[in-house]
């Protein structure tokens, strides 16, 4: 994870779907984040969570990471989103 512009730090987390919300043309996913044991959660970063916003085919659209439930000033990088788009395949019904 890393603030827009600033150099990134890959951090392992663990997830767990919350709920679905479908809108319009989207289906979005929320999903709860929790850093695994030894990851240090990014300073400023108060309350993580996950938004993945998907088509009405299964495809996902965006990757957002919030904090308290609000778009924030951090995002994913690659990999992290990479995590995120398998725990999606694999544990969620889209």
């Amino acid at each position: 994870m890393m603030k827009y512009g600033a150099e990134h730090e890959e951090h392992q987390f663990d997830l767990k779907f919350r709920e679905a919300e479908e809108r319009g043309q989207w289906r979005d996913l929320y999903l709860d984040l929790t850093f695994k044991a030894g990851q240090a959660q990014p300073e400023d970063l108060e309350d993580p969570s996950v938004l993945v916003i998907c088509n009405q085919h299964g495809d996902i659209v965006q990757i957002v990471l919030h904090d308290g439930g609000c778009d924030c000033e951090f995002q994913f990088t690659p990999m992290e989103k990479a995590q995120i788009e398998d725990f999606v395949a694999k544990h969620v019904s889209v």
